[in-house]
């Protein structure tokens, strides 16, 4: 899922892992000189000055050590309304950032490039988490990108661990069911008259967490029948997920009046103490506390809840090469992909380089869990190096450090996702703001209207 809301810098992982024109077309190889120049998303905004002048004195770093390579780094985003627009005019650039909905979308349409040859020449590829690398590969096992290490999540339960001292709950054993989930939220509505659960509704966000909550229970959203995918979101694992919403918002009254929330008004609440719970990755202390205000110390967040599914959703972005990169921009774009998004993650000096420097702004978080990428003892090692520059209470993530290797990590629907969460953002509203809903009928009335975009993304 895209995250839509834009925080400060993350360190990359200690607890679980360690985690000119824009154009990307060019008329020949490279330069008569041998020297070839790229594009580059990543280079963070403006008005996150101390990150922007890390990655630029990245960027810096590697034209120096590959001096025939120039690197031109935009600040331009993923947006669904214009980025098919960009990659179809040729503007796009030849290193792009996608959530991990996009990558077989972009490539069974064959907009980003193959870079198997590229990768496996490289030594570590064969110790990189195949779990990591498996939504970048299409049907022949050939590879089209990385799933970035440090920017790799897998949801899991968001929890105020103040809020839960305050309603008599132990903040060190936060919930591990959705049964233990809605008693907890009744017992922080009702002993501090705070909103107990909290729940996103917008922007996609409510089709999102519908599929975190249906992976929980041990459904899907989509199954292959033949050679096509169609729609699997009906059934009972989907349905208990909505009725759960349903009697914590009716029954109990532990999710407050307001249910038509963004991303964003969620972790406002939540870093303002007045709501208890919602489900995000580990990355979303970075917006709860450096955005709006959160004290670090309150957040916790343990493994994704769960009721027979033994799973939980993998989230995260996506590092890819434009099709119309030519060879030499191909292989210096996967150099700078492997430089700048995974090499801290197995190398303990390069981690504490990056560390040294984003550790001049205390503002920046340094040791936010992600999905690990390679092997515990590399693991290890990394995180023994980097242990004086952690800033964020390790303890208040064990609860999802722990448990989290334990659970299937699974990916978001293969075809027309934001699509499908788009038809599934006004189920959620409806179960969450009328008592006489019916979640059958909605979500037959979903899986209908995304039929024909299931088809035509196939």
């Amino acid at each position: 899922m895209y995250r839509r809301s834009v925080s400060r810098a993350v360190g990359l992982v200690v607890a679980a892992a360690l985690t000119g024109s824009l154009a990307a077309c060019s008329s020949g190889e490279g330069s008569a000189s041998g020297k070839v120049s790229i594009t580059v998303q990543g280079l963070p905004p403006k008005s996150d000055t101390a990150s922007r002048k890390a990655f630029q004195a990245r960027v810096a770093a590697f034209e120096k050590a590959n001096p025939a390579i120039t690197v031109q780094a935009t600040d331009s985003t993923w947006d669904p309304r214009t980025f098919a627009a960009k990659l179809a005019g040729g503007s796009a650039e030849t290193v792009i950032t996608v959530p991990l909905t996009e990558p077989q979308g972009l490539i069974t349409r064959r907009q980003v490039k193959d870079i198997t040859s590229e990768l496996t020449s490289w030594p570590q590829y064969s110790e990189y988490n195949q779990k990591l690398l498996a939504p970048t590969k299409d049907a022949a096992g050939k590879v089209y990108g990385l799933t970035a290490p440090g920017a790799a999540y897998s949801m899991g339960l968001v929890y105020n661990r103040a809020l839960f001292t305050k309603a008599g709950l132990d903040p060190d054993q936060p919930p591990t069911t959705w049964e233990e989930v809605r008693q907890a939220a009744k017992a922080i509505h009702d002993r501090t008259g705070k909103v107990g659960y909290a729940e996103t509704t917008t922007n996609n966000t409510g089709g999102w967490h519908l599929t975190s909550y249906t992976y929980s229970r041990g459904g899907t959203m989509e199954e292959k029948r033949g050679d096509k995918y169609v729609a699997a979101f009906t059934g009972e694992p989907t349905r208990n997920a909505l009725q759960l919403l349903h009697d914590m918002r009716f029954v109990d009254n532990s999710m407050g009046g307001n249910q038509l929330q963004s991303q964003m008004d969620v972790q406002r609440r939540f870093a303002a103490g007045e709501a208890g719970m919602f489900i995000d990755g580990p990355n979303a202390v970075g917006p709860v506390v450096q955005q709006y205000g959160g004290r670090l110390k309150d957040f916790g967040i343990a493994a994704m809840p769960q009721d027979g599914g033994n799973a939980t959703q993998l989230g995260g972005t996506v590092v890819m090469v434009s099709a119309r990169a030519t060879t030499a921009q191909t292989s210096a774009a996967v150099k700078w992909i492997l430089a700048e998004y995974v090499k801290a993650h197995y190398d303990p000096k390069e981690a504490v380089k990056r560390d040294r420097m984003t550790s001049a702004d205390p503002e920046i978080l340094i040791g936010v869990p992600s999905v690990a990428a390679f092997s515990e003892t590399v693991r290890q090692k990394v995180n023994e190096a980097r242990k004086p520059y952690v800033n964020v209470p390790l303890s208040n993530f064990r609860p999802y450090t722990d448990n989290n290797p334990r659970l299937k990590l699974l990916t978001e629907p293969p075809v027309a996702a934001q699509k499908i969460y788009a038809a599934l953002d006004p189920v959620v509203q409806a179960v969450l703001t009328k008592e006489d809903a019916d979640p059958a009928a909605l979500l037959e009335k979903a899986a209908r209207q995304v039929s024909s975009e299931l088809e035509r993304g196939q």
